[in-house]
């Protein structure tokens, strides 16, 4: 039975835990605030850039729907080389802290 396990835990994935950025946003219409989880593997578009020109080393475009009413929130976020954000834009909604967005869903349960 032990070459059974090893053979499950090889195929396995092995999925690194640092993959994830989180954005925090609200709904303007209904003031839902929303966790949404960026994969830094697959959500992220690269800029190819001379060196020395100026812009995001990454970009990400998403269109997030809460689940109290059905207005999309467009997200349009430039990311560094060390995935800080250098620039965002949003229609729909605002950008929270994670602190607000704590705050918020305490005031909401």
């Amino acid at each position: 039975m032990r070459w059974l396990r090893r053979l499950l835990l090889a195929f396995r994935s092995r999925q690194p835990s640092n993959t994830a950025l989180w954005l925090y946003v609200q709904c303007s219409r209904c003031g839902e605030a929303i966790q949404v989880r960026v994969d830094r593997r697959y959500d992220l578009a690269s800029e190819w850039r001379d060196p020395g020109e100026p812009g995001p080393a990454y970009t990400m475009h998403k269109d997030i729907v809460g689940e109290r009413c059905f207005q999309r929130i467009s997200v349009d976020v430039g990311f560094d080389g060390s995935f800080k954000i250098v620039e965002q834009r949003i229609r729909g909604g605002a950008f929270l802290t994670e602190e607000a967005y704590q705050s918020l869903n305490r005031n909401d349960t």
